[in-house]
């Protein structure tokens, strides 16, 4: 897991307008050092040359309007990769808000010109829930699906609170990681994930499988009802134990 209280945070501007760039990025350095944050901000003029650049960023300003793939197309394919990024539009597009809310689960949309005020009131709404928002899993060498391709990533960042559940998969020893968006796979063991995991709500409902208790919906006789609809197994000698864990949970959470 990473120890982000102490982290760099990572900021990527994709604008092709390079007055609306300038301005944008001399303002953010303005109110992140106000804020007292370390950071580092890195430019592109497309949403290609940001998808290229694979940068491992916390934050993404974004154009809508830009020459080649749209700001909607290249936040819907940053959202597939890493769930986690957060992407703040910049646009005089009020049209294409919604398709954002729907496809890239945007966190804020910002009306062009910029407004040094209202930015310094996202930035603080991000920072805020940066802060508070669960510890991050890096995964190493992670397969998953990406625009219909199978691809493949040396790292891949996925929030705790973001997984609903992990299975083993006998074949190749590997772990299927399950999300609302996507399935990720890559090789560990169930025990490695167990231990690490011991105290943030996970607890194996039948052998392969180790289940986040936040996202179970219901248990019923020997079912889990997760979420996203999936119904998992729960073994018999496990049940006892994890309806526990599972009650444990949700009181703590009221």
């Amino acid at each position: 897991m990473e120890d982000r209280e102490n982290s760099m945070f990572e900021i990527a501007i994709c604008e092709d307008d390079t007055d609306d760039k300038e301005h944008l990025q001399n303002s953010l350095r303005t109110i992140l050092d106000a804020f007292g944050v370390a950071y580092r901000i890195t430019c592109f003029d497309s949403g290609e040359a940001l998808l290229a650049a694979e940068l491992s960023v916390h934050l993404v300003f974004m154009d809508i309007a830009m020459e080649g793939r749209n700001g909607i197309e290249i936040g819907r394919q940053i959202y597939s990769r890493n769930p986690s990024v957060k992407i703040i539009y910049q646009t005089n597009f009020a049209a294409y808000c919604q398709e954002a809310v729907n496809t890239v689960h945007a966190f804020a949309f910002l009306e062009k010109p910029i407004n040094e005020e209202l930015l310094r009131n996202q930035i603080g709404a991000f920072l805020t829930h940066y802060r508070i928002e669960e510890h991050r899993m890096e995964f190493h060498k992670v397969s998953f699906m990406e625009n219909g391709v199978f691809v493949e990533k040396p790292i891949v960042h996925i929030p705790i609170d973001a997984i609903y559940y992990f299975e083993y998969l006998k074949y190749g020893k590997k772990v299927k990681i399950i999300t609302e968006h996507n399935h990720y796979v890559y090789r560990d063991s169930l025990s490695h994930l167990e231990s690490d995991l011991c105290d943030c709500n996970f607890e194996i409902c039948c052998r392969g499988i180790l289940v986040n208790l936040k996202h179970v919906v219901k248990v019923k006789d020997y079912k889990v009802f997760i979420k996203n609809g999936d119904v998992l197994p729960l073994s018999q000698k496990r049940a006892v134990h994890f309806k526990e864990r599972l009650n444990k949970c949700i009181h703590e959470g009221d």
